[in-house]
């Protein structure tokens, strides 16, 4: 048998942990009769699993027979890709022939005889979603990795006036909590503002415990051992699995193998990403050992209201979390050390 774990991003695994909770919310918020939320913001920090919980909500929701999912690409011309895919569905592209929108102008499908092509994008797409409607089915779009582009902020005040016409058109965006707070902030996009956000959740202990007993044939202690490394971090619990289905007779070489491995292909990257000035804050915290708030503020000579918005910061980005009033703790396992070694190299280099 093959590694049933995964060391690909985004690539669902055959070993997984559900979001079930915070998944079924989404779908269930999605799927009423008279949706109070249309929109919602996946956040996350990089390896926390926002495709593979974004790929499993658009999976569930797609078999739905009233719904049409569409997922697009945050790199290409949305609006054009978003007309395109839906033309591209038999179905849908008999009942946009039926309504006389011709799509020609934007080299989507083929010509109305007597029917003078549509010009605009955005009106097009407004035609074709009330067509939909007209037949009582639904869109949802999904966005994985947003920023904040052009064709983003583009995309993004259309769907505000798709959602003024009260068109059935539903948006689940992934994005780092940067990237998405920038979005957020840009001129324009005031209603994301109000959007509801879902920060993902730690994995469930019990949930990756029960997994390493059931797939590495572990005694419980010794899955419980594994499991507490994790942190809850959906890509260590990835990276822990496999390399311990690798070595299981080394248990100690599965983990050494398991933080490096983090260390080169998630942790360099999530580093490069912060501010110089936030890695002085991580590298001070991880030199704490109970991540006592006020040592750390004397590490760096900062009062407390110099210190909480690099807090702040780090706890919304998933570098840290805040387990009591004036303590913080790293969320990513190894991450502490990490930041020591790192800045060792970068002292010798």
């Amino acid at each position: 048998m093959s590694n049933p774990y995964t060391l690909v991003f985004g690539q669902p695994p055959v070993e997984m942990i559900e979001r079930g909770a915070q998944a079924e919310r989404i779908i269930s918020e999605f799927c009423q009769e008279r949706p109070s939320n249309y929109i919602n913001l996946i956040t996350g920090i990089r390896g926390s699993g926002k495709t593979v919980f974004l790929t499993s909500i658009a999976k569930k929701i797609g078999e739905k027979k009233e719904w049409i999912v569409v997922n697009l690409n945050p790199q290409r011309d949305l609006l054009v890709s978003l007309a395109a895919k839906l033309d591209s569905n038999k179905t849908l592209s008999r009942l946009f022939r039926d309504a006389e929108i011709n799509l020609q102008a934007f080299g989507i499908g083929i010509g109305i005889n007597g029917i003078a092509p549509v010009s605009d994008i955005e009106e097009a797409l407004i035609r074709m979603l009330y067509s939909i409607k007209k037949h009582n089915q639904r869109v949802l779009v999904t966005i994985d990795e947003v920023t904040n582009s052009k064709d983003m902020r583009a995309f993004t005040s259309s769907y505000q006036i798709f959602l003024r016409e009260e068109l059935p058109v539903f948006l689940l965006m992934t994005g780092l909590y940067k990237n998405i707070d920038r979005l957020r902030n840009a001129e324009g996009m005031t209603f994301l503002e109000r959007a509801p956000r879902t920060v993902l959740s730690p994995l469930s202990f019990q949930a990756m415990t029960r997994n390493y007993m059931d797939t590495l044939g572990l005694k419980e202690d010794e899955a419980i051992r594994l499991a507490s490394y994790t942190k809850g971090y959906s890509f260590a619990f990835q990276t822990i699995g496999y390399f311990s289905w690798e070595y299981p007779d080394k248990k100690e070489k599965a983990l050494k193998n398991a933080k490096e491995y983090l260390y080169e292909f998630a942790y360099q990257k999530i580093w490069t990403e912060l501010s110089a000035k936030d890695r002085e804050v991580v590298l001070a915290a991880s030199k704490v050992p109970f991540g006592e708030v006020r040592q750390i503020r004397e590490l760096l000579s900062m009062t407390n209201n110099q210190f909480n918005p690099y807090r702040n910061r780090l706890i919304k980005a998933g570098i840290w979390s805040s387990p009591e009033n004036g303590r913080v703790e790293f969320a990513l396992p190894w991450f502490g050390e990490f930041a020591r070694d790192i800045n060792m190299s970068c002292v010798f280099s």
